[in-house]
């Protein structure tokens, strides 16, 4: 008996391109608890409903709401697999096989995974984040030239990795640059996307649902809202806002947090509950909301309501989704000169703000010579405040920049990886040479 359950319709891929991609077994696909990996496969099973160019296969963690999502996208195959974290026996057994050279995952889930990988035989196999090590059985099964590594975060290349994945999948120009391989090596430019049609400034009747919901939260129109929407962590800065909020001497201004820890997996952490103790103030005096995890189809009110959206990352941030999302509501964004963050934004007319620190993990990284961050996001705040005309423009400026990242051309990025349709333009695709120098 097989130990997995699946949204199955019979096949009528013929000669389409067969993609198999694998998350790692943390949240489900479709992304009903959100997952901005999730969320982005999610999207390229939406659009390949409506243009059906690819054979689509993905294994995800089991869930009974995204089951039952599966059901309208018949042209995806999704195999749902039990995921258990005791390993018991299989940790020694995994020891003893790797010692004999044999390339086994210490996450038994995967060995499910790979006899799936053999029964589908597919074009393409595309690890998307997780441990990429953990798909070397997979990768000796099919071969190396079949296998893709989907960069969702900063990742250095390795030999172990190199010996692996035949190309791999950059987010960004800053994500892309990490990847130094030792031998030519395909990296394919696909920019993260979200879905223009919701995400997008409204009609009459969704801005004054976004007034609506001003209300609801305790905004008046004379305030000013400025918006973080990501995970609660450090590397998000989102304590560096609410420092400059209790900073900022206009009342008028106010914060709305939206998110959780892990999106709906994880609703309070030491560092959340540590930031809301310290922001109890702020919050009996209606300068501060914190609404917890906002399923994504809920967002796009959201960002109308604001007059502003904010992102401090403190880390190096490999793309920007939510920013995408403000920027394609017509919502100004401020955001940290970080990682791949200004790519994403350019020619929108966001306002960057240099950081005074980096954090590395449980590491942070002092920058003595950088202005305070604090100071430079009241400024930032502050200009779009008093400046209605400036902030209209930014705002118009977003929504032509965010349609750059819409589904449809997500969906045509993965087509012309598998071969189907046009070549992929200059520059979207980079040969690596053969010469370029080992990552330390």
């Amino acid at each position: 008996m097989r130990r997995y359950s699946m949204s199955l319709t019979p096949s009528t891929a013929g000669n389409k391109p067969k993609l198999f991609l694998i998350p790692p077994p943390d949240l489900p696909v479709p992304a009903t608890r959100g997952g901005a990996v999730e969320s982005l496969i999610t999207h390229l099973i939406q659009e390949n409903e409506i243009q059906q160019r690819l054979d689509l296969i993905c294994v995800s963690a089991p869930d009974d709401t995204a089951q039952e999502q599966a059901a309208l996208y018949p042209h995806t195959r999704i195999y749902y697999l039990p995921h258990k974290d005791e390993r018991g026996l299989w940790g020694p057994m995994c020891g003893v096989m790797r010692r004999l050279n044999q390339p086994v995952p210490l996450d038994p889930w995967y060995n499910r995974v790979a006899k799936l990988v053999k029964e589908e035989k597919p074009d393409l196999v595309i690890a998307e984040g997780g441990n990429l090590l953990e798909l070397a059985h997979i990768s000796r099964q099919v071969g190396r030239d079949k296998m893709l590594a989907h960069l969702h975060m900063q990742t250095q290349c390795t030999p172990d990795l190199e010996s692996l994945y035949g190309g791999v999948i950059a987010i960004s120009q800053y994500v892309a640059g990490l990847w130094t391989p030792t031998r030519p090596m395909a990296v394919h430019m696909i920019p993260n996307c979200v879905d223009v049609s919701r995400f997008c400034p409204g009609e009459k009747a969704e801005k004054a649902q976004a007034q609506a919901l001003r209300e609801e939260l305790g905004f008046s129109k004379e305030d000013f809202v400025v918006l973080f929407c990501g995970r609660i962590c450090p590397e998000k800065g989102i304590h560096r806002l609410v420092e400059a909020l209790r900073r900022c001497e206009d009342p008028a201004v106010k914060l709305l947090v939206i998110g959780s820890p892990f999106f709906d997996d994880e609703s309070d952490s030491p560092f959340f509950s540590q930031l809301r103790q310290g922001a109890a103030d702020l919050q009996e005096q209606g300068r501060i909301v914190f609404t917890g995890f906002i399923p994504n189809e809920k967002l796009p009110a959201y960002y109308r309501a604001a007059n502003a959206a904010c992102f401090p990352a403190l880390w190096d941030e490999p793309a920007g989704i939510t920013a995408i999302e403000a920027m394609a509501c017509g919502c100004p964004v401020v955001a940290a000169r970080s990682g791949g963050m200004p790519e994403y934004l350019e020619g929108s007319g966001a306002l960057l703000v240099d950081r005074d620190e980096i954090v590395y993990g449980t590491l942070t990284a002092p920058l003595p010579e950088a202005k305070p961050m604090t100071e430079s996001l009241l400024e930032a705040v502050h200009y779009l405040r008093i400046h209605p005309r400036i902030r209209a423009r930014i705002g118009k400026a977003g929504v032509e920049r965010a349609q750059a990242f819409s589904r449809q051309t997500y969906y045509e990025h993965f087509c012309r990886l598998a071969g189907v349709g046009a070549p992929v333009p200059a520059g979207t695709e980079e040969e690596l040479p053969s010469e370029a120098p080992a990552q330390e």
